[in-house]
């Protein structure tokens, strides 16, 4: 393996270099990995060109067709300094959509066109979207809106510490924080809490109180790590915070739930 002398260049930190869509550089002594210019650039033009390609298209369809393009872009760059980028994209992409609903009703007002092509969400009033014809269980129809990439939350990437080891029992505790922490950072991965906490009648098994989002919880390895234990739901069990430590503390073992099938 060897280096491309065409592709290599040596860069100062201070001028940044640009990486895989990102740009690094220091800014006044401190180092920020932000998204690289060109990136966000071209992001915008495709995003324009989508849009002005569907001038006669239904903003339900628009909206289905802009959203995974904007919720992948914004999930790729959300590990960095990236929240002042998220806020010029959404206000970029709504002006396009602005003056593409103002086209296609040159006739009428302004807030004709508001009331038609824009509705509230929570303390959001200018949000592009529409009715998908369905109804809440509160009894207020289902909205389709476009994603909101400045309301993107900014997480950094968790580094491991040195010293951790998974299979000492002092980092026991450590590694099923980082689980929990990586579950809930795909959608793929909150899908493993949600059923956890279905199978377990939605309540903690040392407790058995209630599990909510407002006590909290934490995973247990029901076969422990350095027993040869995985990171399986099979291993797993979701406890409070307080019975978690209570139950590592005594060395509790703990039996998995039977399995609930829920209608």
């Amino acid at each position: 393996m060897s280096l491309s002398p065409e592709k290599t260049k040596v860069a100062h930190i201070d001028n940044g270099f640009d990486f895989l869509g990102i740009n690094v550089r220091k800014y006044g002594g401190k180092l920020l990995i932000k998204p690289a210019r060109a990136n966000v650039q071209r992001f915008l033009r495709k995003l324009r060109e989508i849009v002005k390609g569907n001038a006669t298209t239904r903003h339900g369809q628009l909206i289905r067709k802009v959203n995974p393009l904007l919720r992948g872009w914004a999930n790729y760059y959300r590990h960095v300094v990236a929240k002042q980028i998220f806020g010029k994209i959404s206000s970029a992409i709504w002006q396009c959509l602005w003056c593409w609903a103002r086209r296609r009703h040159p006739n009428k007002g302004r807030r004709w066109v508001h009331r038609k092509y824009f509705c509230t969400v929570g303390a959001r009033h200018w949000v592009f979207g529409t009715e998908t014809g369905k109804t809440l269980s509160t009894g207020k129809p289902e909205l389709l809106t476009l994603y909101d990439v400045a309301g993107t939350p900014i997480r950094r990437n968790r580094k491991l510490k040195a010293a951790a080891n998974p299979f000492d029992v002092q980092w026991e505790r450590y590694f099923e924080e980082r689980l929990g922490f990586a579950m809930l950072d795909s959608l793929k991965g909150r899908v493993r809490p949600i059923r956890l906490w279905l199978d377990q009648r939605r309540s903690c098994p040392v407790c058995q109180q209630l599990t909510t989002k407002s006590n909290g919880w934490r995973l247990y390895h029901v076969e422990r790590t350095f027993d040869a234990g995985n990171d399986s739901n099979r291993n797993l069990v979701m406890l409070h915070p307080e019975c978690h430590r209570t139950a590592r503390a005594l060395g509790r073992s703990m039996v998995k739930p039977a399995h609930v099938k829920w209608a």
